[in-house]
């Protein structure tokens, strides 16, 4: 009896790391996803989950020699996560975390000092069968379904009204991506982002 409860641990051991390790790997492989095909940025300690996840099904207590090639494998998956967590994939990812420290209740020349690296407005113009002067419109967001108020500015753009809008890029894919700062007597109300 004793013999086989000793065959049983090591092999349910194994089975709990293989099953880690293909866990971290989907979760890896979703993040990916998120990170470079969707070009949003994922948080750093999502990354750290995921390597620790990776660490914990690759390492065991044997000697180096045999642990070089699970060391490699390791060093491998935290270079991808690296690279991963780095790397720009797009413009929106540095814009997004940039507009990530947008908070309530900042002055106005504060998100300026942040988002002054994009361009400004919404690069929208304004409708032209609308002929009133100083016409003031309502904008719907169709993903959240938020309402703005709408203006247009002497230039002939579309602005939203009380409102900082900045975006990142004028590729097509990316054009639309608006960051929202709402404000209310030079102060940060509330900062939403709306996507292309």
């Amino acid at each position: 009896m004793a013999h086989s409860d000793n065959l049983v641990f090591p092999l349910a051991y194994s089975a709990m790391r293989v099953a880690l390790i293909t866990f971290a790997g989907i979760v890896l492989a979703l993040l990916a996803l998120y990170e470079v095909g969707m070009s949003y940025p994922v948080a750093w300690w999502l990354y750290l989950c995921v390597a620790i996840a990776f660490a914990v099904g690759l390492i065991r207590r044997v000697s180096l020699r045999r642990q070089l090639p699970r060391l490699g494998a390791l060093a491998a998956v935290l270079a991808v996560i690296l690279a991963l967590y780095v790397v720009e994939w797009s413009t929106r990812k540095p814009f997004l975390r940039d507009f990530a420290r947008i908070r309530a209740g900042m002055e106005e020349t504060q998100v300026r000092d942040i988002m002054g690296r994009y361009m400004e407005g919404t690069g929208w113009p304004a409708d032209p069968f609308d002929t009133r002067t100083n016409a003031i419109s309502t904008l719907t967001d169709v993903g959240s379904g938020a309402q703005y108020s709408t203006a247009t500015s002497p230039a002939g753009e579309m602005v939203i009204r009380d409102a900082l809008v900045f975006r990142h890029s004028n590729d097509g894919a990316f054009d639309s991506d608006w960051g929202i700062i709402l404000l209310s007597s030079g102060r940060v109300v509330s900062v939403h982002f709306s996507p292309d």
